[in-house]
C-alpha cells in the first residue's frame, strides 16, 4: 500500500498477523510450533473481537468428539453442505480446504492445548447435515478466546495490544516489506515482515463496504465487533488483489 524503504523500519519479525481473534491466534500458534518467530497486532487492549461475542463453537468434522457419540460425519459432506448454503458460489478449492482442515484443527487444539472441547448435540444449526459444531464447556466466545490467548502467551508469542494496524509496506520492487501501526500515544511504528496473515475478520463495521457489497443489508443492524471495518478488503484491492464473492 505504501512503497518503504529499509532504513525506515522501526523492527523485524519474520511474520506479522493482523488480528487476536480465534482465526489470528490459531495463525499464530501454529507458525511458532514451526519455529517462525509471529508477532500479533491487535486494537482492543484485551483480545477480544467477534471471537468473544459469539458462542464459540467451531464446526468440525469427522472428530473423535463426534466419534465418541456415535456421530458419523465427513469433511465431503461438510464441504457439500457449506456449497449448498452458498448456492455454489464458493471457491471449491477452499471450501475442500477448509472442510478437511476443521476437524484436525478442533483435535490439535484440544491435545496441544488443553481446550476442552464437546460436540453440542441438542440442536443443529441450519444448513449442517450433522451434529458437527464444537464448543467449550461454557459455550461462550470470551472462554475460547480467553484460552487461545493464554496457550499464545504460554507459547512466547508477542501480542501488541492497543495497536491499529494502519496501512501495509511494501519495498520499492513491490515485494512485501512490513506493517505501519499506530499505538495508544498515537507513536507510529514499522514493523517489517516476510509475511503479513490477515486476520481482521470482514467488514460489517463499515456501512460503504456493507452498501457497496451487499446493498440489500445496507440498512441493517450489524452485531459483531465494530472494529471490523474491511481493512483487509481496502488493503487488499490498493495492492491490486482480487475480489472474488465478497457478498
Amino acid at each position: 500500500e505504501r512503497h518503504i524503504e529499509n532504513d525506515k523500519i522501526d523492527t523485524r519479525v519474520p511474520v506479522v498477523v493482523i488480528g487476536a481473534g480465534a482465526a489470528g491466534l490459531c495463525a499464530a500458534l501454529s507458525a511458532k510450533e514451526m519455529g517462525v518467530d509471529v508477532v500479533v497486532i491487535e486494537r482492543d487492549a484485551v483480545p477480544s473481537g467477534s471471537t468473544a461475542l459469539s458462542a464459540g463453537l467451531i464446526p468440525a468434522a469427522g472428530t473423535r468428539f463426534q466419534r465418541a457419540k456415535g456421530i458419523a460425519d465427513t469433511p465431503g459432506l461438510f464441504a457439500e453442505d457449506i456449497q449448498r448454503k452458498a448456492h455454489n458460489e464458493a471457491d471449491p478449492g477452499l471450501v475442500e480446504a477448509v472442510a478437511q482442515a476443521s476437524g484436525p484443527l478442533v483435535e490439535w487444539l484440544a491435545e496441544r492445548y488443553g481446550l476442552p472441547f464437546d460436540v453440542v448435540d441438542n440442536f443443529n444449526y441450519p444448513g449442517h447435515s450433522a451434529l458437527r459444531m464444537h464448543g467449550l464447556p461454557s459455550r461462550a466466545g470470551r472462554e475460547l478466546i480467553d484460552r487461545l490467548r493464554a496457550a499464545a502467551e504460554t507459547s512466547d508469542i508477542a501480542i501488541l495490544t492497543e495497536r491499529v494496524a494502519q496501512r501495509l509496506l511494501a519495498a520499492p520492487d513491490g515485494r512485501i516489506a512490513g506493517v505501519e501501526i499506530i499505538r495508544k500515544d498515537g507513536v507510529h511504528e514499522n514493523i517489517g515482515c516476510e509475511a503479513w496473515i490477515l486476520a481482521c475478520n470482514g467488514y460489517g463495521g463499515s456501512p460503504d463496504l456493507v452498501r457497496r457489497f451487499i446493498p440489500d443489508l445496507a440498512d441493517a443492524r450489524y452485531f459483531g465487533d465494530p472494529g471490523n471495518r474491511g481493512d483487509a478488503v481496502r488493503w487488499g484491492e490498493s495492492l491490486d488483489a482480487r475480489l472474488a464473492h465478497p457478498g
